[in-house]
């Protein structure tokens, strides 16, 4: 029997109101919301434990795909013997979401803004109304929106764009 990787989107919200209270950790993320570091860090094990078996984790880290796509990777892997538990390749793919998944910011829906830029539920939302009226341009566009946090639009410039 094949086994076959989940495609919902773990949308992480309740987690990252858990993290809003932990406040230090928070802003390490951003103004107003970030990964939550423990579930991170699980994840970030689960990645090693499951895909280092088989691969170079620096060429996996210097791929960025989107969501869909890693999806479809990870599933490939699956049907040719990767072994993890389903916690496991759900933290994979979670992982891989928060850490090298390529955004549109001029599509993207509010939870992959939220996932991916490490924003609140506030701010994807002002994203969303800004984009509404404008569409973004580049990364000073995005910087400009309230709740933004420079910093991490910076570390994630390669996998951010905007058609």
């Amino acid at each position: 029997m094949t086994r076959e990787l989940s495609n919902r989107r773990r949308p992480f919200l309740a987690t990252y109101a858990l993290m809003l209270v932990a406040g230090p950790v928070a802003a390490a993320w951003g103004s107003d919301a970030a990964p939550p570091a423990r579930g991170l860090a699980r994840e970030s094990r689960s990645f090693k434990a499951v895909c280092a078996r088989c691969h170079n984790l620096q060429l996996v880290m210097d791929t960025p795909m989107s969501y869909d796509a890693w999806h479809d990777t990870v599933q490939t892997m699956m049907d040719r013997g990767a072994t993890g538990t389903d916690q496991q390749f759900a933290d994979v793919m979670d992982y891989l979401h928060r850490t090298v998944t390529t955004i549109d910011v001029n599509t993207a829906d509010a939870d992959e803004l939220q996932i991916v830029l490490h924003v609140s539920e506030a701010t994807a939302q002002a994203i969303l109304a800004r984009r509404s009226t404008q569409k973004f341009k580049g990364l000073a566009d995005l910087k400009s929106v309230p709740g933004v946090d420079a910093s991490t639009v910076e570390a994630k410039a390669r996998l951010i764009f905007f058609k």
